[in-house]
């Protein structure tokens, strides 16, 4: 393996027998997918959409519900990203955890995702009415050195611009300086993501308290709150984890985030190297890798 920026020169070390794996980007998948070589893993982050409720047209549920609505997250993935990323039905990942049952928890809590543009139009209609309003205008600040936040915000611009009554501005900036706008509370939506620390839904569930420093868009619920904080102590683990889908259920109800896709990568493996395993953690384990001749 070798570390490099340019996906380009990872595939051409790779294809040059320098290297057993080489991750690429979209733009290469096209031409290696018909590869033996050629492999999706899921890398572990999630990517979604925070929201600023301080500014008063999301502060709208209608408005934020039709903002997740026209979100065609399956095409997003298969059409435009191409790089094993799928679409997420929670805001919890699948793969990171586990009931006591053994039941992953993003089957077990259920779907709160759906792509439907006409319905997303209604609630868009309805949500301006309750403004007083015929058309708002949002801001999507995004990073341009993160891959694929560009594709990402772009492919976000061009489903709300369907809508009637949305006109949408792009704001483009370094990754580093996004967080000192969210700090600032200057956004309006910001495309962003969140990997696990650990195999554990509070790693994402905690981000959403109203004391965390991480909570940029000051969404608040008290319920929300005390669920949460109650995960964190409670010894009952069955208890635990039904606490843990009330939580998800209060944040997706209220839309206080738009969850979009769970990160894939598109890699160039050896066919000769066996058993390389690549965990949702962001962990690859060369424990068991074999390499026959």
């Amino acid at each position: 393996m070798k570390l490099v920026q340019e996906p380009k020169v990872a595939a051409q070390a790779f294809e040059a027998g320098e290297t057993d794996y080489a991750p690429i980007n979209s733009d290469l998948v096209d031409k290696y997918k018909e590869y033996d070589s050629f492999k999706q893993v899921y890398d572990g982050f999630l990517f979604y959409i925070s929201i600023n409720f301080k500014n008063e047209d999301l502060a709208n549920l209608n408005v934020r519900k039709a903002i997740s609505y026209a979100i065609n997250r399956k095409d997003l993935c298969e059409n435009v990203l191409k790089d094993g990323s799928q679409v997420v039905k929670g805001f919890i990942p699948s793969g990171l955890a586990t009931s006591p049952c053994g039941v992953d928890f993003r089957k077990d809590s259920g779907d709160f995702t759906s792509y439907d543009k006409a319905q997303a139009q209604d609630l868009l209609d309805e949500g301006l009415k309750e403004l007083g309003k015929s058309e708002i205008t949002l801001r999507i600040t995004y990073g341009t050195d993160e891959s694929p936040m560009d594709v990402f915000s772009t492919y976000l611009q061009n489903a709300l611009s369907k809508l009637n009554g949305i006109k949408i501005e792009m704001v483009a900036t370094k990754q580093d300086r996004i967080y000192n706008k969210q700090k600032n509370g200057d956004f309006d939506l910001v495309v962003t993501r969140w990997g696990p620390d650990c195999g554990d839904p509070t790693t994402y569930l905690t981000i959403a308290l109203s004391t965390n420093s991480n909570n940029y868009g000051k969404w608040k619920n008290s319920e929300y709150d005390q669920l949460v904080n109650q995960v964190g102590v409670e010894s009952d683990v069955e208890k635990r984890w039904q606490e843990m889908k009330d939580a998800e259920k209060i944040l997706l109800d209220d839309y206080a985030y738009i969850p979009v896709f769970e990160k894939g990568a598109a890699t160039l493996q050896n066919p000769k190297v066996k058993n390389l395993v690549i965990k949702p953690c962001r962990t690859i384990s060369f424990e068991y890798v074999e390499k026959t001749e």
